[in-house]
């Protein structure tokens, strides 16, 4: 028994030892590896990294001073390509500048941030690295060199010029004229830049990369907000078509003369150019103060100056109407914007319906629709107090019922009152037992027609505000008019009362004040 216990004892002595040399085989291995990428760690605290490359230069594998050497070697045969604006290429040598090697510590700084135990991550992909400077260029040589490049050549340089709107072209209207670029550099900025790119070895340099900013640049370019605005607001200005029957068709001909570009885009209308157009249709459509031709009932044509009958155009309410219609680019056939109308724009604008008042003859006629309906003979100013009522063609400015005629002293009721010229009317004068003849030149009125009340009556029935009345002078002659059935006459043998009064009349509520030489 005590024999079989005795072998197992031997067997785990020999096991024990078995495994301590395998332990030791595995700690030796370990610290050959260790020690290997150890060696091969401490490499890269002198070399760099493979793949490495600085400034352009492959630097893999080698330390400082052979980066350094090839660095220097590089000098010998560098030359840049430098690319300007409208310039053929030109190429900078190094020896021109007085390219140099400068041996400063940013080699040394760049290795020294190479992590060298981590040498395994960085055996591949490629790291491109930069310096800040490694060379250097002789200032005077620079100078001079790059002084003599064509893309500072002063004398050649091209401004830039903004984009801006064309002058209006008939039948086309505005365009939008593309910027220039030009070729200014700003020659300062360009030299630091050129200077710079040639210290870390550039070869080819590109002067005009936008992002450099090296080039004057234009104010404003074709896609220009502002700048379309005002040509969409301009070409729809100018698109208007504003027709008259009496004018020229008013269009981009003459609009485009009114036209200024705001800096927001905006467009104004010059008032001057509209007030001006608006003149012009004044001087087409104006008739007031006009003369005025009248084929008398007597035979003979007369023509009418002075008076207030007519077409007179509304000046502000026309240029105002004119402004949005170009605004809005409109297309439209209009009549002016009248002040006071008349009864027509033909040759004479009184129409075929009008009173007319024959101030030699003392006899009036009433024409309606180009037929006499009423006449009779009148009294109108005294002649000898220079009451004389005044020629012209005027229109009714109202009529009323049962008025009062009030004048120094005086205050005298009348049954139709119609003025026509300040406090000049018709009206009925019941005091006077005949019209018409001779009366007015001694006892006339002060300035009104006066006529027999039946006649005022009629005549009230046939007239408006508006009307118009035609006062004129002519030397009776053999002609005379007949007489209708429809008109009637009062003879004229009787006198009035060498004073009437001088009135105020009321219609509608409101007080008319007449002028002195009136009723």
């Amino acid at each position: 028994m005590a024999e079989n216990k005795k072998e197992p004892r031997k067997r785990g002595k020999k096991e024990k030892k078995g495994n301590k040399f395998a332990l030791g085989v595995a700690v030796l291995g370990i610290v050959f590896v260790v020690g290997c990428y150890t060696v091969k760690a401490n490499t890269y605290r002198t070399k760099f990294f493979p793949h490495t490359i600085i400034n352009g230069i492959d630097a893999s594998e080698k330390t400082v001073d052979e980066v350094r050497q090839v660095m220097s070697k590089q000098i010998d045969n560098f030359e840049s390509k430098i690319r300007s604006r409208d310039n053929n290429d030109e190429i900078i040598k190094g020896s021109d500048v007085g390219l140099a090697f400068v041996e400063d510590s940013s080699l040394e700084d760049l290795l020294h941030q190479q992590n060298s135990m981590a040498w395994i991550a960085n055996m591949s992909g490629e790291k491109n690295l930069k310096i800040k400077s490694s060379f250097t260029v002789d200032d005077n040589k620079f100078e001079d060199t790059v002084s003599k490049l064509r893309a500072f050549d002063e004398s050649k340089f091209v401004a830039p010029v903004d984009a801006k709107i064309s002058d209006f072209v008939q039948g086309s209207g505005y365009s939008i004229i593309p910027e220039v670029e030009g070729n200014t550099l700003d020659v300062k900025k360009a030299k630091e830049y050129i200077k710079s790119q040639l210290i870390v070895l550039n070869n080819d340099i590109n002067l005009d990369y936008e992002e450099n900013d090296l080039y004057e640049k234009p104010a404003k370019r074709s896609d220009d907000p502002t700048l379309n605005l005002a040509l969409t607001n301009l070409n729809k200005y100018i698109s208007a078509r504003i027709s008259y029957d009496k004018l020229n068709v008013l269009n981009g001909d003459t609009i485009h003369k009114w036209l200024t570009v705001n800096s927001d885009g905006s467009v104004n209308i010059s008032d001057e150019g509209v007030e001006s157009f608006v003149k012009t249709i004044s001087n087409a459509y104006n008739t007031i103060g006009k003369p005025k031709t009248l084929k008398t009932s007597y035979g003979p044509t007369v023509t009418i100056s002075g008076g207030s009958y007519g077409w007179k155009v509304d000046t502000e309410k026309e240029k105002a109407t004119i402004k949005s219609l170009i605004e809005a680019g409109e297309t439209t056939k209009r009549e002016p914007e009248f002040s006071r109308k008349a009864a027509s724009h033909g040759e004479n604008d009184y129409g075929n319906s009008y009173v007319e008042v024959n101030l030699t003859t003392q006899h009036m006629f009433v024409i309606k629709n180009g037929s006499k309906v009423l006449e009779s003979d009148f009294v109108s100013g005294n002649v000898a107090k220079s009451w004389t009522t005044p020629p012209g063609a005027f229109p009714l400015t109202y009529k009323t019922r049962n008025a009062t005629l009030k004048g120094e002293g005086y205050s005298t009721p009348v049954d139709y009152w119609m003025p026509f010229n300040g406090g000049i009317g018709f009206h009925d004068a019941p005091w006077r037992s005949a019209f018409g003849g001779q009366i007015y030149r001694t006892s006339g009125s002060h300035g009104c027609v006066n006529l027999p009340p039946a006649i005022a009556k009629q005549l009230y029935d046939y007239v408006d505000t508006g009307f118009p009345v035609l006062c004129y002078n002519l030397a009776p002659t053999a002609v005379t008019p007949e007489p209708t059935e429809s008109s009637s006459s009062s003879e004229s043998s009787a006198t009035e009362a060498t004073v009437e009064p001088i009135g105020d009349t009321t219609q509608a509520g409101e007080i008319k004040s007449a002028v002195e030489i009136g009723q």
